[in-house]
């Protein structure tokens, strides 16, 4: 057994399940570790845990009963990734599997104006997420992308570019490069950079993504997301529009709500009517797809300016995190930056499932547990 670089005692305020977790650990080697629960449980394996090091921070996935909890923490020899990141040479996308399952790809063609997440499946193939390439209805509607329908240039002739729908005159957003990969027992992420132009080219701002892919169960996976805008050409204003997230996702046909499909939000208010220009902390639409349900559900970030957000949710399937058209827009100033994070759960079943549980997902998603001296 590999020596013990360090022993962490935790509180957590709930049950856990298959959730990730991150933990200071100063002295710790970037690198593969392993997580040893002390505590005896009978509903809880005390199996070892792989986790991954970086930074001085270990993270892992876990199921925990409420409570204290002593880990031991050793380092481990070489581990197969939980989740695999591949760049596709020459076919402009980058692959993510469970295993040799394909989970989603990160396409970035220049045929289309903007990037997007997708399709985002469940083992047996189906998808949770519309990617239409034939459709006239919404079809800047792919999967899960980013977009403001409303940005200026402060200073310049580069006035109200439209970066969620693709008129004639759209904005684009050209891929700049992959910045990192990284593949871990617990967590694998990329990092893309972008940029946002005027239809001309010209740049109006650039833009920096960390998609963050956990190695949990098939029946509930989280995408976490970190979107960061710098103003590095001139003070940007996103103006009040409806066409925005800056998050959008589009729901499978059959997840929609009008055609049997749920909207919920975080304080118990359904359907559209009760949902659409809301705030709450997370909202969730599903349905039935191919016999069986499958759902998502996205969690606001308390660090997300004027959280929590409004949310543009139709039954036609649009599911966007919206301040802008009802809380206002907002600037940029030049060399200054806004960040977004959000953290999508894609599920196999309903929202209240004991698997699933959706509310205890969010507050374990706000509540992380406490390390103890």
């Amino acid at each position: 057994m590999s020596d013990i670089i360090k022993t962490i005692k935790i509180k957590t305020s709930r049950d856990f399940k298959d959730e990730p977790i991150n933990l200071r650990c100063d002295g710790v080697r970037d690198g593969a570790v392993e997580l040893t629960l002390n505590e005896q449980n009978g509903n809880y394996s005390a199996a070892p845990i792989p986790a991954d090091a970086e930074g001085g921070i270990i993270t892992a996935i876990v199921t925990l009963p409420a409570g204290e909890h002593t880990l031991t923490v050793r380092e481990a020899g070489s581990i197969k990734p939980g989740v695999t990141i591949t760049e596709v040479a020459g076919d402009d996308r980058i692959d993510i599997k469970y295993g040799d399952t394909r989970f989603t790809s990160y396409v970035y063609t220049k045929s289309l104006p903007k990037p997007y997440l997708g399709p985002i499946l469940t083992p047996d193939g189906t998808s949770y997420t519309r990617l239409d390439f034939t459709t006239t209805e919404h079809p800047h509607h792919r999967s899960v992308f980013f977009g403001v329908g409303d940005v200026t240039l402060e200073g310049t002739d580069i006035k109200n570019i439209d970066f969620w729908n693709e008129p004639q005159m759209r904005g684009i957003q050209t891929h700049e490069g992959i910045e990192k990969i990284v593949c871990g027992a617990a967590r694998s992420s990329f990092t893309v950079a972008s940029k946002w132009r005027a239809n001309d080219g010209r740049p109006v701002m650039d833009a920096e993504c960390t998609y963050t892919f956990y190695n949990q169960g098939a029946d509930c996976r989280f995408i976490d997301i970190e979107l960061t805008f710098k103003a590095s050409y001139g003070t940007v204003t996103f103006g009040k529009t409806k066409e925005a997230g800056p998050l959008g996702v589009r729901l499978a046909d059959q997840l929609r709500g009008d055609r049997g499909g749920y909207i919920e939000n975080s304080y118990g208010a359904r359907g559209e009517v009760e949902c659409w220009g809301r705030s709450a902390n997370f909202c969730v639409c599903g349905g039935e797809a191919n016999g069986h349900m499958l759902g998502i559900a996205v969690f606001d970030n308390e660090k997300n300016e004027r959280y929590p957000t409004s949310w543009h949710v139709r039954d036609y399937g649009l599911f966007a995190a919206n301040n802008l058209y009802f809380k206002g827009g907002l600037k940029i100033d030049e060399g200054q930056s806004l960040t977004y994070r959000y953290r999508l759960v894609f599920f196999e079943g309903k929202p209240d499932d004991r698997n699933i549980r959706i509310r205890e997902r969010f507050l374990a998603y706000v509540n992380p547990p406490r390390v103890l001296k």
